[in-house]
């Protein structure tokens, strides 16, 4: 007998982008949503100069001390006379669900405000990433996240702590990377070469610089990734709070490359989270026996029988997302609009065709 449970999920990161046909109507754009939020007396509004560069300036939402979300101008130069300069207006939301009720009430009502202003006024805009988060009230170390079905071209951590040598596989606290980006074997030798070159430390640490960007850059690239944290540490570690309660974030990121290639229904949704597997265990030992059984796996047809076999004999409980807030949240942010009265209005869900969202499209 499979036991099979499923967990509620929410969004926790939003990114929307408005596309301007030239830089005097983003930055009209961007002076009336920064004037509206200013009416509504909503957030601080504070320029990132450090962060900012000609092409990119971004102005941070603040609640309090804590950056709620961030509004940013940008340019991109095309190296071609063919296409003309692109400009636009992207807006991220950070941590919408922190376990803070006055918080999580201000990113809400922000989302809110912002949709319906853009929507309001026909102003179209377009997904650019989003995390979808699965909160399991247990213990990290009684939960394991694998990508069964992979991609060839992405390189994956192995389960686990350690590995049969007793190294640490992954450099965290508290935090399990699924997707496992570094510089390939070419391209370490040709790093090591070249600090052996250099002719002074600045030089050296320039060089691994470069590198750690060049990773970044492969992250940044990637159409999806996804990873396992505990998120009850990870508040006293970032904000010095602590949320009462032994709680597990899986979260799975859709990137910007994703809502270039795909559109973005519930079946693309679905396909991409039906790639991972989230697993609990009651008990620790049978945990380990299935960590070694799935990393000598070699293929994703083996690792299938081993999720298969530990949840067919009750070692381990199956968790999938219960995806009901997640398709709340879309319809919501799709639809709001303001009324005469000021007040939030939005599409019911027995009115609402998914198929003519504006999301539902490739860019």
């Amino acid at each position: 007998m499979i036991i099979n449970q499923t967990v509620d999920t929410s969004i926790d990161t939003l990114g929307i982008r408005c596309e301007c046909d030239n830089v005097t109507q983003r930055d009209s754009l961007f002076n009336a949503i920064i004037d509206f939020l200013i009416e509504r007396n909503l957030v601080a509004i504070r320029y990132n100069k450090k962060r900012s560069n000609k092409y990119y300036q971004i102005t941070e939402l603040l609640y309090g001390n804590t950056k709620l979300a961030s509004i940013a101008k940008g340019h991109y130069v095309n190296d071609t006379s063919f296409n003309p300069d692109y400009y636009y207006i992207n807006i991220s939301f950070y941590g919408l669900k922190r376990y803070n009720k006055t918080k999580d009430k201000a990113s809400n009502l922000l989302v809110k405000t912002i949709t319906a202003f853009l929507n309001t006024y026909n102003i179209d805009f377009r997904l650019t990433e989003l995390d979808i988060a699965m909160d399991i009230k247990s213990k990290i170390d009684n939960i394991i996240a694998m990508r069964v079905s992979r991609s060839p071209n992405v390189d994956y951590y192995q389960l686990g702590d350690t590995d049969n040598n007793g190294n640490y596989i992954q450099d965290n606290k508290g935090t399990y990377y699924i997707e496992r980006y570094y510089l390939n074997e070419k391209e370490q030798q040709a790093l090591q070469l070249k600090i052996q070159n250099a002719k002074t430390e600045q030089d050296k640490k320039n060089l691994r610089n470069n590198a750690k960007q060049k990773i970044n850059k492969k992250i940044k690239n990637a159409i999806s990734r996804a990873y396992l944290y505990d998120k009850r540490l990870k508040e006293i570690d970032k904000f010095k709070r602590d949320i009462g309660f032994d709680l597990t974030r899986f979260e799975v990121k859709f990137q910007q490359r994703f809502f270039v290639k795909n559109e973005f229904s519930f079946l693309s949704r679905y396909k991409l989270l039906k790639k991972y597997v989230v697993l609990q265990f009651e008990d620790i030992e049978k945990k380990e026996q299935f960590i070694q059984k799935y990393n000598s796996a070699k293929t994703s047809k083996r690792r299938k029988e081993a999720v298969e076999e530990s949840v067919s004999d009750n070692s381990a409980i199956l968790l999938t997302q219960r995806m009901n807030k997640v398709g709340e949240f879309l319809r919501e942010i799709d639809t709001m609009k303001f009324n005469t009265k000021g007040e939030f209005i939005y599409t019911k869900h027995e009115d609402y065709l998914e198929s003519r969202s504006k999301f539902n499209r490739k860019y």
